[in-house]
């Protein structure tokens, strides 16, 4: 089971616990329970928004032959914008 730690207002998660808590009846985990509705809930709708695949979905098959990680690639990126910027003076 997954874990994700979030930070939220003061007034939304009061608003949320609270709403948790009515719909599952003040049960253990009802918070968990509510948050895992909630974000499956959102993201079926975000990905219902595009019409198609999810974007990550779609990067990631054209990504799909590449070998290295994010920070090699991050600064690959950051020489090529340099080296533009450098050959444009």
């Amino acid at each position: 089971m997954g874990e994700m730690k979030i930070i939220l207002s003061d007034d939304v998660e009061k608003a949320f616990r609270k709403a948790a808590m009515e719909k599952f009846m003040y049960q253990k985990g009802a918070v968990s329970k509510a948050a895992g509705e909630a974000l499956k809930n959102w993201a079926k709708e975000s990905s219902k928004h595009k019409g198609r695949d999810s974007s990550w979905d779609r990067f990631e098959g054209i990504l799909k032959h590449v070998k290295k990680d994010s920070v090699e690639l991050q600064h690959e990126a950051r020489d090529y914008i340099a080296k533009k910027h450098v050959n444009r003076r």
